[in-house]
Parts: structure tokens; C-alpha cells; sequence
């Protein structure tokens, strides 16, 4: 069954729909100024970090200017819909504006969808400028920094210098390096069989003295794995973690208190 559209009736303006046309917008100007103010001092308190982060100023400033342009748009989209009431029956107006709707989503569907996949990454402040991401991205990982973030786009810069322009859409999984706990060192040592009691030993004692001095360790290190190869040689995986981002600094310490402490009890390395 085929529906048709209500025949489009126009009632001629009067001087009192002219005073509610007026009385409509200017409220619409009131409400957009007010809740711009306060969106602006609730922005500038960082409300919207997650996990109390602070908001960089590049990402407060266009918070700022999404909420607001959002409120302002909808605020004059009510009083044009209340302003155009006075004229178009209700049933007429509703049908029009579905069909808008229906139109403007199936042209510009990536549009929207980037749009408010930008909305989204601003809001949860999923990551920000500055910070190292990965993008999982049609299978293809992209790596690199941050530089830009807008609301249909993000910019990374690679290792390598390219820049990646991402629409905000194909974004569906970040690796954010910048927000873990910690970091891990993975140091494996290869040892002869007959020292191996010793060696456990040594290293057991040495990690109880490494923790309580390292500040950046998080915990003592564990002895995770071992592999006997022929049983006359074992390798030793030593696994560690660190304070976010001194994985690499902490390793080389490690590695020479660890040769220095066996060259001391006479335990030899194989290469």
C-alpha cells in the first residue's frame, strides 16, 4: 500500500506569528549563549578526561567548538521547526523533514560516519596529540604519533616521517602506547647445565637486591622458561617490568649487573 503526502497547506503570517517567530529564535539565541558559556567552564575543568587526564588545550578549544556549534545548530533548528509549524501542518512538516533525513543519511553516509566516529574519539578522549598509537586499519597496522585530530580526520606521522591521513570511520581498534601500566624486559641468558643450581641461585638473590634498589622496577624479575638443549647447555628467560617507557634503560643495567654479579660467582655465559 502506497501512502501519498499530506497536500502542503501555508497559512499567511499575521502580526502575532510574526512576534512568536521572533519570540522563537530569540530564545533560540538566549539558550545557545547560555549553555555556551557553561559548556566552555566545563570544558576548561577537564570533565571530559577520562581517568583524569588532562585535556590538552588543542582538544579543550575543539570540544569547545563542537559543543557549542551542536548546541547553536540545534537550538535554531527547534525554532525553525517551531517557526515553520505556525505555517505547515504538523503531519505535513513531519513528513518533510523524514524525508530529508532519509535523503541526507544515504548521500552522505561516510561523511556521517567519520563525523561521528571524530565525535566519539574527542569525547572519550581515546587518544590525544602527541601520544605513540597503532591503528588496526582493513587488516594494516599503522603505527606512529599522533599530530591532529579532527572530527572526520586523525593525522599520524610514521617512524619513517610519512603523515597517514585516517578518516575517523575506518578507525576500529588503538594501540595507545602512551597510556600502559608498564613496560617489559625480556633478557635470556645461556648457561651450562652443571651451573644451572648455582646460576638460579645467583640470580634469585640478585633480583631481591636489583628491586630494592631500581625505583623503576614494578616488580622482582622472574625466571619464566627454561629450555634444555642437549642437556649440556640451558637458556634462562628472565622477564621484568618497568615503569612505562624505561623498558630499553633499565635493560642495559640489568644486563651488566647480571654479568658482573655471575663473573663473580665464577658462572660462565655461552654465546
Amino acid at each position: 500500500m502506497i501512502t501519498t503526502p499530506p497536500s502542503l497547506q501555508v497559512n499567511l503570517p499575521g502580526p502575532s506569528t510574526l512576534l512568536w517567530i521572533t519570540g522563537f529564535f530569540a530564545a533560540a539565541w538566549i539558550v545557545s549563549y547560555l549553555l555556551g558559556r557553561l559548556t566552555r567552564r566545563i570544558v576548561r575543568l577537564s570533565s571530559f578526561a577520562s581517568h583524569g587526564r588532562v585535556t590538552s588545550p588543542e582538544r579543550a578549544r575543539k570540544l569547545q567548538v563542537l559543543i557549542g556549534s551542536l548546541i547553536t545548530f540545534l537550538a535554531f533548528v527547534i525554532a525553525m521547526m517551531a517557526s515553520l509549524a505556525l505555517f505547515i501542518p504538523t503531519s505535513t512538516l513531519i513528513w518533510i523533514l523524514g524525508l530529508f533525513s532519509a535523503a541526507f543519511g544515504l548521500s552522505a553516509k561516510p561523511l556521517v560516519s567519520d563525523l561521528l566516529a571524530g565525535m566519539s574519539f574527542l569525547f572519550s578522549n581515546t587518544f590525544d596529540i602527541g601520544e605513540k598509537v597503532e591503528f588496526s586499519i582493513n587488516g594494516l597496522n599503522i603505527q606512529g604519533v599522533i599530530e591532529e585530530v579532527n572530527l572526520t580526520t586523525t593525522k599520524l606521522r610514521a617512524p619513517t616521517g610519512e603523515e597517514y591521513t585516517i578518516p575517523n570511520g575506518e578507525i576500529r581498534i588503538v594501540r595507545n602506547f602512551s597510556r600502559g601500566k608498564f613496560s617489559t624486559v625480556n633478557i635470556s641468558l645461556l648457561v651450562a647445565a652443571s651451573d644451572l643450581d648455582r646460576c638460579l641461585e645467583t640470580l634469585k638473590i640478585l633480583g631481591e637486591e636489583i628491586y630494592n634498589e631500581q625505583t623503576n622496577l614494578v616488580d622482582r624479575w622472574q625466571v619464566l622458561s627454561t629450555a634444555d638443549l642437549a642437556a649440556t647447555k640451558v637458556e634462562l628467560n628472565l622477564i621484568a617490568r618497568t615503569a612505562l617507557g624505561q623498558g630499553a634503560d633499565v635493560k642495559l643495567k640489568l644486563i651488566q649487573q647480571i654479568q658482573e654479579r655471575l663473573r663473580q660467582e665464577n658462572i660462565q655465559l655461552i654465546d
